[in-house]
């Protein structure tokens, strides 16, 4: 069984390219333009690990992240965000919130792979 995961990106482009680099490694990828559409998402699929934005329309990837660790049935799911911004402060922000991993963009591929397998390791080993 292939790991679902979320990518929330309002960006089109960026979004299309995450989801395709992840569908080439055998990753069942689904997309979100913005948090509130990124919620119903997780709330209907609970997908594997969730990649997100900090900058977007309607809830940010921030406002996000706190809704999704307050959430009891969704708040041990791993989240990384992917974002431009990228300073001391911002990385701090995201892990202070409870990201399990922060990239800046532009994202290597080597780099994004490594993130989502750490983030991954230890799901599904029951399906083995």
């Amino acid at each position: 069984m292939s790991h679902k995961i979320l990518i929330i990106e309002d960006q089109a482009t960026m979004r299309r390219n995450v989801a395709l680099m992840l569908q080439l490694e055998g990753y069942n990828a689904l997309t979100a333009a913005n948090g509130v559409e990124g919620m119903g998402i997780t709330r209907r699929e609970r997908p594997d690990l969730i990649l997100c934005d900090v900058m977007m329309p309607e809830m940010d990837g921030h406002a996000f992240l706190r809704a999704l660790r307050e959430d009891q049935v969704l708040s041990h799911t791993p989240f990384v965000f992917l974002t431009a911004k990228g300073d001391k402060n911002d990385v701090r922000e995201g892990c202070d919130l409870g990201a399990n991993a922060y990239l800046t963009k532009p994202v290597i591929r080597e780099d994004l792979l490594a993130a989502v397998n750490a983030c991954l390791k230890g799901t599904h080993d029951d399906l083995k």
